[in-house]
């Protein structure tokens, strides 16, 4: 491995995301951050007072910014300048696009030339990494980005799991799968066109993940996700490379439950609330069942072809789940409440055992004996 540093003009880096917009950030292990976080408050404050207020002197800036990495193909020396090969940003991402937002927002300003001029003297310290392999250059992005809190999760954005599912849910269903955190409300709608999108929602990698573990019946661990990215062993259950074969419209349709789960354990509630007082506590085994009856529908088919090529949830949809749940999944789950094991816990108020993989199976067994169910996985 090699590495360069020294100092280069920010607006050269600005000319990089420019012209190559998405592509640049793709090493990261997340997009930049919101604008409205300290940290690009607080850069938006030292642009303006060196470039529009002309407070503080431009050399300023370096002195009081960590700098940026990103790893390169190569770099070459041609006539005293550097030439940079396919660049791509390991840490810094919010310097850059909260620079390009500056631009974008004080562009007549900044076309005077002696603002054009104070900007091009803005500076950062820079490392470029070159000849590394994807791990080591991994190891990097995870301890340049340190300053802000990085959750295990990110940390995975860039396995090759990762990207293949990005590129799946892109050519199946034409669905961004944000598996860099706010990766996605940073693009704009020409750079999602470009790159194949269609739908203005992402899938997003801890939701997925969840989404694989309660269609697997693994609903116990959904109650620490930190080890599931954690553990090697685990993760690589969750994002198995049979995940790649499997029909992403029916992933899609166990993965949009989530976003009606709250009303659809009120209808239940609804219907005797004494006797369902206990739903809230079982959301991740009610997901898991409702995956495990679409799963087992023998329209299947035409439900996927219906609900599962986008991230929109119809009323339609939302009906068929409300139905699903009230006319079998409830009976389950009450069945598993009913059980001698577990009557005396609910009237204790103890409902862990609601969030346990021995549950989910006892209720496919029921399942099973009332309506021929079997488990299905997303594979």
């Amino acid at each position: 491995e090699r590495m360069f540093i020294g100092f280069v003009k920010l607006m050269d880096l600005y000319a990089m995301y420019r012209d190559m917009g998405v592509r640049f950030f793709e090493r990261n292990i997340r997009s930049a951050l919101p604008q409205t976080e300290a940290v690009n408050r607080a850069l938006v404050r030292a642009y303006r007072r060196i470039v529009l207020d002309s407070v503080d002197d431009p050399s300023v800036f370096v002195f009081n910014h960590n700098g940026v990495t990103f790893a390169a193909e190569k770099v070459e020396i041609l006539d005293g300048k550097y030439r940079v090969t396919e660049p791509r940003l390991l840490n810094g991402a919010q310097t850059i696009t909260t620079f390009a937002s500056f631009i974008n927002s004080n562009q007549d300003i900044l076309s005077l030339k002696e603002k054009h001029s104070l900007m091009d003297q803005l500076r950062v310290i820079c490392k470029i990494i070159t000849e590394a392999q994807p791990e080591f250059v991994t190891a990097v992005t995870i301890n340049n980005n340190r300053q802000n809190p990085v959750e295990p999760w990110n940390l995975r954005a860039n396995d090759m799991i990762q990207l293949e599912l990005q590129d799946k849910f892109r050519d199946d269903l034409g669905v961004y799968y944000e598996r860099q955190e706010q990766a996605f409300e940073s693009l704009s709608d020409e750079e999602l066109e470009d790159i194949g999108i269609t739908e203005k929602k992402p899938i997003e990698l801890l939701k997925l993940a969840q989404t694989f573990l309660v269609a697997d019946g693994e609903i116990d661990k959904t109650s620490w996700m930190r080890r599931v990215f954690e553990d090697d062993k685990i993760y690589n259950q969750v994002f198995n490379m049979s995940r790649l074969t499997a029909d992403s419209r029916k992933i899609l349709l166990c993965y949009k439950i989530q976003f009606r789960l709250r009303r659809i354990m009120n209808i239940i509630y609804e219907k005797g609330p004494s006797k369902y007082g206990y739903m809230s506590r079982a959301r991740h085994l009610l997901w898991a069942l409702l995956c495990q009856g679409i799963l087992n529908d023998p329209q299947l088919e035409k439900i996927a072809e219906e609900y599962g090529k986008d991230m929109t949830m119809p009323a339609d949809f939302t009906d068929y789940l409300c139905r699903l749940a009230t006319t079998r999944c409830r009976f389950l789950i009450a069945d598993l409440a009913n059980h001698k094991d577990n009557a005396d816990k609910i009237s204790e108020g103890k409902f862990s055992f609601l969030r346990t993989n021995a549950s989910y199976k006892n209720c496919m067994d029921f399942a099973y004996k009332r309506w021929k169910w079997v488990v299905k996985r997303l594979k």
